[in-house]
């Protein structure tokens, strides 16, 4: 299979490893103050949100945010996505997406946060699950449009799904679907079922990018169970990075 133009932009060289200075980041970032533009700094330096081991590292580390390989979006930021967040490889987010955890305790007599939140110094302990112990799972290779807001009733988003644009997302998504609108609704799937078992078995997704260069032009054009096949045979044939 042809892939020169691609290794010719430079992409498939670039490894996902921490820079030689990645230590003096991860030092500054113990640093409250200085945290979120040392993150920023290293992050920058290694290549990128695609790229940057370190910001990864330092991400999960003081933030509670897993973020796979190759992801990323605006709201990969520090502080952008609730602690607990778990965001798998591949994944697209757009501009303005919001993550709610927890709602206000609607059936209580007081729904302020002073009764339900220990943060607020009132109570010892929360009396409401605590964004850490109600995390969002984001499957690899979601796309998820601009303004999306999630709230706590959406536990996770499956494998391949696509979110549109300005969508409020009420419940879970299941794999290869397409949800929108005011509470999101299925639209559709994006593939058949055989398509989508054919490429759920080939776990495409959890390999680094320059292990799929040698298949690229299976990925340029629309999925059908050949190609899928395709892609799985090869791939199987083929050791999971360790």
């Amino acid at each position: 299979m042809k892939t020169d133009g691609f290794h010719h932009r430079g992409l498939a060289g670039m490894p996902m490893q921490p820079s030689p200075l990645a230590f003096l980041f991860q030092a500054a970032s113990r640093c409250r103050r200085i945290r979120s533009p040392a993150i920023r700094a290293i992050c920058a330096i290694e290549g990128g949100q695609m790229w940057s081991a370190t910001y990864r590292m330092l991400m999960h580390r003081y933030y509670g945010v897993a973020i796979g390989m190759h992801s990323y979006g605006p709201c990969l930021c520090p502080g952008g996505l609730p602690e607990g967040t778990r965001i798998g490889n591949y994944c697209s987010l757009a501009a303005g997406l919001t993550v709610f955890r927890r709602n206000h305790p609607t059936s209580r007599i007081a729904q302020h946060p002073f009764f339900f939140n220990s943060a607020m110094g009132l109570i010892e302990d929360d009396t409401i699950a605590a964004d850490r112990d109600r995390p969002l799972i984001v499957e690899a290779d979601v796309w998820i449009g601009a303004n999306v807001t999630i709230t706590p009733r959406c536990r996770s988003i499956g494998l391949g799904a696509v979110v549109g644009a300005g969508a409020v997302v009420t419940k879970d998504i299941p794999p290869f679907a397409i949800v929108a609108g005011i509470p999101a609704r299925r639209i559709r799937d994006r593939f058949s079922a055989d398509i989508q078992q054919v490429l759920t078995e080939s776990r495409w997704w959890e390999y680094p990018i320059d292990r799929l260069v040698p298949f690229l032009p299976l990925f340029l054009v629309d999925a059908t169970i050949e190609n899928a096949q395709q892609l799985r045979t090869h791939l199987g044939a083929s050791a999971l990075p360790q």
